[in-house]
């Protein structure tokens, strides 16, 4: 039973800032194969683009804050980040370090932001030795064609792309489990990705629970 590993998976393995972290670390974890598409690397990578350009300007806009500030106070931080993508990184180096000055605290949150750049280019380029992507040759129309009568192909094109990559893998090597964080359109369409594809079950992220988790030793030879 192999995983088929959307790409919120791989993002939250990525970034420590993300909602899904403990949970995809928990699921990358696992010793049972993980397998993707191309699909999904193509757009974990322009994700990962743009998350660490977020969380540059969040880090940097705190240093700004903490500059134009008379003091130091945690409480007006925590409002001024509560939006942000990596405010809980932020606040936790700031409760951390309380005690210091501001210009210790900026210097602090500098090397924060180098230092975690420097992990999730770790954790991005670890994904290739983690995961088996695979390159999908067909179209599978008839099936495209559900998820256009669903509505899924108007609302979000690249999620039947990704479901029709996970069938593809799924009909040359048998059970494929599907694990995704997406629950506005993926796990809502769970019964119709089971009955039209090969898949043979989509779990949620939230769900996942690697101790339940029984692999049949065949997937190991």
């Amino acid at each position: 039973m192999p995983f088929f590993l959307d790409n919120n998976v791989l993002i939250g393995y990525i970034f420590e800032t993300d909602n899904w972290n403990s949970k995809s670390l928990e699921v990358m974890g696992c010793n049972i194969p993980k397998i993707s598409s191309d699909t999904v690397k193509s757009e974990c990578s322009d994700i990962y683009q743009k998350n660490i350009g977020i969380i540059k300007k969040e880090i940097l806009k705190s240093i700004g804050e903490i500059n134009k500030s008379k003091s130091l106070k945690v409480d007006d931080l925590q409002s001024f980040t509560k939006n942000f993508y990596s405010k809980d990184v932020i606040i936790g180096f700031i409760n951390h370090n309380s005690g210091n000055d501001k210009s210790k605290i900026i210097n602090g949150l500098r090397t924060l932001l180098r230092d975690t750049e420097s992990r999730c280019l770790i954790n991005f380029n670890t994904i290739d030795k983690l995961i088996t992507f695979y390159k999908r040759d067909k179209p599978y129309k008839d099936i495209y064609n559900i998820f256009e009568i669903d509505g899924l192909a108007r609302i979000d094109i690249v999620d039947v792309e990704i479901i029709l990559d996970a069938h593809h893998i799924g009909l040359q090597i048998g059970e494929l489990f599907f694990i995704t964080g997406d629950y506005l359109h993926i796990i809502p369409r769970r019964e119709i990705i089971k009955k039209n594809t090969s898949i043979k079950n989509v779990i949620g992220l939230g769900e996942f629970q690697a101790e339940n988790i029984r692999v049949p030793p065949e997937f190991f030879n």
